[in-house]
């Protein structure tokens, strides 16, 4: 899910490259139901709505704000240009029903587009050149982690979609898999029989995992848990690339509820990704320093930009708007934002509040 998001993000950058010049109203919106200031008849979204169109409209010419409800889509008279973001918002609103906790829309003239996050976002709002980093927020936000939980004869797997800043976990998926050979009634006492049939097992359950894990675009990390001496032959069994992704094993009964699954990962989980922008820092720092493949602050990192040369690009969030430019180009060249947080956001500000591990060397 989170890559298809990127992938329509990516839609939207290419887009509003080509429509440079046009003016965008960027919405972020708490649309959840079960959130508790959205259970009054007119949920809270609805109000900060309307209060944000009346604040644009406010510094607007009045002549612009009262022609929207006459104004065909079509018309591309550039003074009617607000008029036609207002009759979009409109229409998609009128008939619009949440699916996720938050919605993030893109209204221009010309189009507009749509995000169904599974994050909750703080509802905002900004007019002007197109606001995206809320978005890529909840992207890098909303990592999803595999924990498996191993037993004798059965492997339960979750999916737990857990904020890095611990503030937010959601277990996607829960599923279990049992054994496909049993041990025989008459060789329970053979030792070699029984230790075949659970080497045969490890093997199978790692075999099933890689298949889980190839087939999952979206998990960033993977928790062992259960039978700690099972996990760990399972571990040994994974391929390389899943085995990479292994943060922990952990004395998790398999047995316990998810929300508390969600739990007791979130520590481990929370300092592994500490450690990885720690790391990721040093190495960018590191490498501009010695004029290779890192960039550091707004001018190296643009120029970076315009030889397509990023290949990741990590800031601390909230970053200036004056970043949000190369935000977007970023997304459209296909390259990976990553937020900072603690340390690591304090020594990119002092490196020039945004670095870029790069693809090649720029002199």
């Amino acid at each position: 899910m989170i890559q298809d998001l990127y992938e329509d993000l990516r839609e939207f950058a290419e887009y509003s490259a080509g429509h440079a010049a046009d003016k965008y109203l960027s919405l972020y919106l708490l649309t959840d139901p079960s959130h508790p200031e959205n259970q009054s008849q007119t949920p809270a979204w609805h109000i900060y709505l309307k209060n944000a169109i009346s604040d644009i409209e406010n510094s607007l010419d009045p002549v612009q704000t009262k022609q929207w409800k006459n104004v065909r889509l079509s018309d591309e008279d550039p003074n009617k240009d607000w008029a036609r973001i207002r009759k979009r918002l409109d229409k998609y609103i009128t008939s619009y029903r949440p699916e996720g906790k938050s919605l993030a829309l893109f209204i221009s003239p010309g189009g507009e587009h749509r995000f169904e996050l599974p994050v909750a976002l703080t509802n905002t709002h900004y007019f002007g050149q197109p606001h995206i980093q809320e978005i890529l927020w909840a992207l890098d936000e909303y990592q999803q982690h595999l924990v498996l939980l191993f037993a004798e004869d059965q492997t339960r797997a979750l999916l737990v979609a857990l904020g890095c800043t611990g503030a937010d976990a959601t277990v996607t998926s829960d599923q279990a898999w049992l054994r496909r050979e049993r041990k025989a009634a008459h060789s329970q006492n053979i030792q070699w029989r029984q230790d075949e049939l659970t080497r045969r097992n490890i093997r199978a359950v790692a075999g099933e995992v890689d298949k889980f894990f190839l087939k999952s675009s979206d998990i960033e990390r993977i928790i062992l848990g259960g039978n700690i001496e099972m996990a760990n032959a399972v571990l040994g069994e994974l391929h390389e690339a899943a085995r990479e992704k292994v943060i922990a094993v952990l004395p998790i009964p398999i047995g316990s509820p998810a929300h508390e699954v969600a739990q007791r990962i979130s520590e481990t989980a929370i300092h592994a990704e500490r450690e990885y922008e720690t790391a990721l820092v040093n190495e960018i720092v590191s490498s501009a320093k010695a004029r290779g493949r890192g960039a550091m602050g707004g001018v190296a990192v643009g120029r970076a930009m315009e030889r397509s040369a990023v290949r990741l690009l990590a800031l601390p969030y909230p970053a200036e708007d004056d970043f949000e430019p190369l935000l977007l180009d970023a997304v459209r060249q296909g390259a990976r934002v990553e937020f900072l947080h603690d340390e690591s956001a304090e020594r990119a500000r002092e490196a020039g509040g945004i670095l870029a591990r790069l693809y090649y060397a720029i002199n």
